[in-house]
C-alpha cells in the first residue's frame, strides 16, 4: 500500500471510532440521568486534548434549559475551566434570581464569571456582596477580584477596601477579600496592604494573605513591609515575604531570597529556592547546589532542583548533571534532575537518561524505571526515535504506551504502521490512546 493511502486509511479509521465515541456522548448528554451527565463531564474535563464544537454546543443547549442544577453546575464548571461564555447569560440569570435558586448553582454561577471576565459581571457581583448572605458572600468576593482583570480595577479594590473597613465581611472572608485585592493588581490597594503586613497584631493568616496579594500587584511602594516581614517571628509569614519578593528586582531583594537559604524553618529555604528559580538568580547557583545534595527536607531539594533548571546556564546545567549521574542519590532528586536537563537540552542528554531507564531495569528498581520512562515519554527530540520503534516491537503496554507519546510529541510519522496496529488491538485504552495519535498525526 502506497503511503498516501496508508494515511488516508489511518485516518478513516480514527474519525470513524471518533464519530462512533462522540454519538454516544452526544446521547447522554441529550437522554443521560444526572448521574451519567455529570460522569462525563468529568470524562471530559480529564481529557487534556477535548475539542468538540458539536459537544459543547450540545451540552450549553442542554445547560441552559434543564432546571437540574447538577447539570448545571457541572456545566458552568466545565465551561468556566476552559474559559468558554458559552454560558454567560445563564450564569448572570442565576445570580440575579438567587433568592430562587439552589445555593450550589448560585456559587457555580460566580465562579464561571471569575473564570470568563464578561463585561458587566462586576455589577451583578457586588449586589451579591451587598446583600450580604453569609452562604454567597465569600464566592462573590472571590469572583469579584477575578473580574477585575478584565477592567476596573481600582474600583473594584475600593469597593473591597470599604466593605473590609466600614462593613465587617466577618473574620471567615477577610483573607478571601486580601486574596481578592491582590487579583485587583490596582496600586490603590497597596497602602491599605501593607498596613496590615506590618501590624504585628495581626494574625499570621491575614499578613500572609496581605503578603501574597503584594507580591500579585508587583508594586514597589509595597516592597519595603515584604523586606520588614524577613524578619517576622512567625516561620510561616517569613516563608510568604520570601515567596512575595518574585516580581521585585534589585541588591536588596537578591540579598535577602540568598540569605533566607540558611532559615532554620524548610519552608522557608524552599520558599528562597522558587523564588531564586523564578528570576534567573545566578548568585543562587551554589546555595541550591548545597541544598539538592544535603538538605534534611525533600522539599527543600525538589525546589533547589527545580531552581536549578529555571536558571539553566552552564553552572546549572552541570550541577544538575551531577544529581542525576550520581547512582547513590534518591529517586526523587535523580527524576527531577533528569526531567530538568531535557527540558533544557534534550537532544544533549537524552541518551544518559535512556542508559539510566535501561540500567534501573536491569536490577529491578521498577518505580526508578517507570519514572524515566514518564520523562522520556514527554521529551521532544528526534533521538528518541530509536527508543520508541524499540517500544512498538517488544515492549509492555506502558511502554507502548510511552511509544505512542513519544510519536505524537516528536512527529514520528515512519511510525503511522504501528500506531495503526495499535488502534486495532482489544487494549481498549491503548487503542483509543493510538486512534487519538492518528488523528492528530
Amino acid at each position: 500500500m502506497k503511503p498516501i493511502a496508508v494515511v488516508s486509511l489511518c485516518f478513516w479509521i480514527a474519525s470513524a471510532a471518533w464519530s462512533d465515541e462522540t454519538q454516544d456522548q452526544l446521547d447522554v448528554i441529550r437522554y443521560g440521568t444526572e448521574t451519567e451527565i455529570a460522569a462525563l463531564i468529568e470524562s471530559l474535563k480529564k481529557d487534556a486534548s477535548y475539542e468538540d464544537d458539536n459537544l459543547d454546543a450540545e451540552l450549553a443547549r442542554i445547560a441552559q434549559t434543564t432546571q437540574n442544577r447538577k447539570i448545571v453546575a457541572g456545566a458552568l464548571s466545565f465551561f468556566g475551566g476552559r474559559q468558554k461564555g458559552d454560558l454567560r447569560e445563564r450564569a448572570i440569570a442565576i445570580i440575579e434570581n438567587r433568592a430562587d435558586e439552589p445555593q450550589d448553582a448560585v456559587v457555580a454561577a460566580m465562579e464561571y464569571l471569575g473564570k470568563i471576565k464578561p463585561p458587566g459581571a462586576a455589577s451583578v457581583l457586588k449586589e451579591v456582596v451587598d446583600d450580604g448572605a453569609s452562604d454567597t458572600l465569600g464566592p462573590a468576593i472571590r469572583a469579584l477580584g477575578s473580574v477585575a482583570g478584565s477592567g476596573g480595577g481600582d474600583e473594584i479594590a475600593e469597593f473591597l477596601i470599604d466593605l473590609y473597613t466600614n462593613r465587617d465581611p466577618g473574620a471567615g472572608n477577610n483573607g478571601t477579600l486580601l486574596n481578592a485585592l491582590g487579583e485587583t493588581k490596582s496600586e490603590k490597594a497597596v497602602p491599605f496592604l501593607v498596613d496590615i503586613v506590618t501590624d504585628t497584631e495581626q494574625s499570621s493568616s491575614l499578613r500572609i494573605a496581605a503578603l501574597d496579594a503584594l507580591a500579585k500587584i508587583g508594586d514597589a511602594a509595597g516592597l519595603d513591609a515584604i523586606l520588614g516581614a524577613l524578619s517576622a517571628s512567625e516561620p510561616t509569614v517569613r516563608s510568604a515575604a520570601v515567596a512575595a519578593l518574585s516580581p521585585f528586582s534589585g541588591q536588596r531583594v537578591d540579598e535577602a531570597i540568598l540569605g533566607n537559604f540558611r532559615d532554620p524553618v524548610f519552608r522557608t529555604r524552599a520558599a528562597a529556592a522558587k523564588a531564586a528559580g523564578e528570576r534567573k538568580l545566578s548568585a543562587a547557583i551554589p546555595y541550591l547546589k548545597y541544598r539538592a545534595e544535603k538538605d534534611e527536607a525533600r522539599i527543600v531539594r525538589e525546589a533547589s532542583i527545580r531552581a536549578l533548571g529555571a536558571i539553566g546556564n552552564g553552572e546549572a546545567m552541570n550541577a544538575l548533571e551531577a544529581l542525576f549521574s550520581e547512582p547513590k542519590n534518591p529517586d526523587y532528586v535523580r527524576l527531577p534532575s533528569a526531567e530538568a536537563l531535557l527540558n533544557n537540552n534534550a537532544d544533549a542528554y537524552i541518551q544518559q537518561v535512556i542508559d539510566a531507564m535501561d540500567d534501573a531495569q536491569k536490577k529491578h528498581r521498577t518505580t526508578l524505571y517507570n519514572g524515566f520512562l514518564g520523562i522520556l515519554s514527554k521529551a521532544k527530540s528526534g533521538k528518541l526515535e530509536s527508543l520508541a520503534g524499540r517500544f512498538f516491537a517488544s515492549g509492555s503496554a506502558v511502554e507502548k504506551s510511552a511509544a505512542l507519546d513519544m510519536t505524537l510529541n516528536n512527529r514520528f510519522s515512519a511510525f503511522t504502521e504501528e500506531v495503526r496496529d495499535l488502534a486495532d488491538q482489544k487494549n481498549n485504552a491503548l487503542a483509543r490512546k493510538a486512534r487519538n495519535v492518528l488523528e492528530k498525526l
